[in-house]
């Protein structure tokens, strides 16, 4: 039973709010940024959350027997998707530069993430600690920036 509660305060967390606050940003202006990132942003998300899940670096809690990944679909569809189409509109919209943005994007993702081990809805394993955690985000997040310099 609390896997359920679980796997539905994910969903809502980090698939509905992410979604809501898209559809707020992105509702008049800007949609092809969001038509464009998400896609790619959702692959790169899944296939290291596949990774990730199956060398057992991290674990997100229900804690599932079989297809632990399927507890991040909310975060590749929701969360890790909207945060990088917002990163790419912060890069176009301001005067800050981009290398700027993928930095706070990193440490506000890896901040994220270390509250949920914080609060033990997530845990790591072999070897994996917070400096790992960060890269892993750092280079999706560049990653993301220079397919919307290309494709953008």
């Amino acid at each position: 039973m609390t896997e359920v509660i679980y796997m539905r305060v994910n969903i809502f967390y980090f698939f509905f709010i992410p979604w809501i606050l898209a559809t707020l940003l992105f509702r008049k202006k800007n949609k092809m940024i969001l038509y464009k990132i998400t896609p790619f942003a959702t692959v790169i998300a899944t296939i290291l959350c596949i990774w990730g899940d199956r060398h057992h670096f991290w674990v997100l809690k229900p804690v599932l027997k079989k297809n632990q990944y399927l507890t991040t679909m909310p975060l590749n569809l929701g969360l890790y998707p909207v945060f990088s189409s917002i990163m790419v509109y912060l890069i176009r919209k301001t005067k800050e530069s981009a290398s700027s943005w993928v930095l706070v994007f990193t440490c506000f993702t890896t901040i994220l993430e270390f509250m949920m081990k914080w609060m033990g809805r997530a845990a790591y394993g072999n070897d994996w600690n917070l400096n790992k955690t960060f890269i892993s985000y750092f280079i999706p997040y560049y990653l993301i920036h220079k397919y919307s310099q290309w494709f953008l």
